[in-house]
């Protein structure tokens, strides 16, 4: 212990001004992860595709049609009209259609935002994968 009181203010100066830097370091490296518009500058079509998936997303999950079949607002009763089939057909194949179109797009976007994620949180990739396993493990067989 043959250190003097000036030695060991020196070393407690130092190692204040290494944690000054290092949260320095760190503050900014937060405000860079979370700065949205860095990440829309350098990476448009990602972020345009996430927040095009999150606005499908949020529709479906706020239910924009009651029923799923043009069962609401348009029946031949309400129009006193006879129904027509090839109508009734074509409108259910754009149904169909159309929710395959938002299935896909919320696909892509839940693959991009993973990705995206994954590069800003350490260990996230590791940690995914392993509740992907547990999720699989916890199905029936054959599904």
């Amino acid at each position: 212990m043959g250190q003097t009181t000036h030695q060991i203010e020196a070393h407690i100066e130092d190692t204040r001004e290494n944690l000054g830097s290092n949260l320095n370091e760190l503050e900014r490296k937060v405000k860079s992860v979370t700065d949205w518009k860095q990440h829309f500058e350098t990476k448009p079509m990602t972020m345009l595709g996430m927040a095009f998936g999150g606005g499908i997303l949020l529709a479906a999950m706020m239910g924009g049609r009651k029923n799923r079949r043009g069962e609401r607002g348009f029946s031949s009763h309400a129009t006193g009209s006879e129904p027509h089939a090839g109508t009734d057909q074509q409108k259910h194949k754009a149904l169909d259609t159309w929710d395959n179109i938002k299935g896909a797009l919320i696909g892509v976007a839940a693959a991009r935002f993973k990705d995206f994620i994954g590069e800003v949180v350490p260990g996230f990739h590791e940690q995914f994968q392993g509740t992907e396993e547990k999720v699989k493990a916890l199905q029936p067989p054959g599904r």
